[in-house]
């Protein structure tokens, strides 16, 4: 069972409000359960809890495992990777304190969805997903009843996803053999795949900082190569930089796409290239 901070600020806000108990959200409001009040102690389930270890959880933006012990999910391996709450909805990803989502106008979940409605993802079509992260646009496409292939480099990444309720389907998807994940580097991964394969390829990069290997010249080119006649490309490009030095990444972005061979346009809303074979 996991409890985030926000559920925490609430059963901090009912105990100190003089209540017995209070009805609470866990597993990133999946699931509820009445959390109960003796003394100075929170009683969630088989676990106690005195009020430090509850005011520590509330006051840490993060997603906990309830233990005897309360577990952060978050880990360091060379990186360091947390699943961080949203309140309301579906968690992001930090990777070094990065984002690996937009959450600001709109929900990881929107922004997947918008994605998805962007490139008209059809039943049957074959779509390749890169990097796959906690799996949403994957999860998305895979309910619109296309062909998934998600290409992940970072294992520490998909541990992450175990985690995450929001990203069962991700699971599910590979157990039904509905989603192929892929765990590779993604420039490797696709030169390895038959030329004129997908009708649809998702791109969503780290920042150019993190990964500039996947917006060059020779990536985009193979990128061609795998896309159907008259298929789509969704390039995920953000504004990184933009706030503070006025560069404009996503011209640079769309010269190498139409050097690949692409026609491109930008998608404002999303903050995106969308390319055509």
């Amino acid at each position: 069972m996991l409890i985030d901070s926000f559920e925490a600020e609430k059963i901090l806000e009912a105990y100190h409000q003089g209540k017995e108990s209070v009805l609470a959200f866990f597993d990133l409001r999946f699931t509820q359960q009445r959390v109960l009040f003796k003394k100075d102690k929170i009683i969630i389930g088989d676990f106690t809890y005195d009020l430090k270890t509850m005011n520590k959880i509330a006051k840490n933006p993060s997603v906990f495992l309830v233990e005897k012990k309360p577990k952060k999910i978050a880990f360091f391996d060379e990186r360091y990777y947390k699943l961080e709450p949203i309140k309301n909805t579906a968690p992001t990803i930090e990777i070094d304190g990065i984002r690996m989502h937009r959450t600001k106008h709109m929900t990881p979940l929107e922004d997947a969805r918008k994605k998805i409605f962007t490139v008209n993802i059809s039943a049957n079509e074959k779509v390749l997903d890169i990097c796959t992260g906690l799996g949403y646009t994957a999860i998305e496409s895979y309910r619109m009843k296309a062909f998934v292939t998600t290409i992940e480099l970072d294992s520490n990444v998909i541990e992450i996803a175990k985690y995450n309720p929001y990203s069962a389907d991700l699971f599910n998807g590979i157990e039904s053999k509905k989603i192929d994940l892929i765990l590779e580097d993604a420039t490797i991964a696709i030169k390895e795949m038959d030329d004129d394969s997908f009708d649809v390829i998702l791109h969503d990069p780290p920042r150019f900082s993190l990964a500039g290997e996947l917006y060059s010249q020779e990536f985009y080119h193979n990128l061609y190569k795998i896309l159907k006649k008259e298929g789509r490309l969704l390039h995920y490009v953000g504004k990184p930089g933009s706030k503070y030095r006025g560069k404009d990444y996503i011209s640079g972005i769309q010269n190498r796409l139409n050097e690949a061979g692409f026609k491109t346009k930008r998608t404002e809303d999303n903050e995106s290239v969308l390319a055509y074979k």
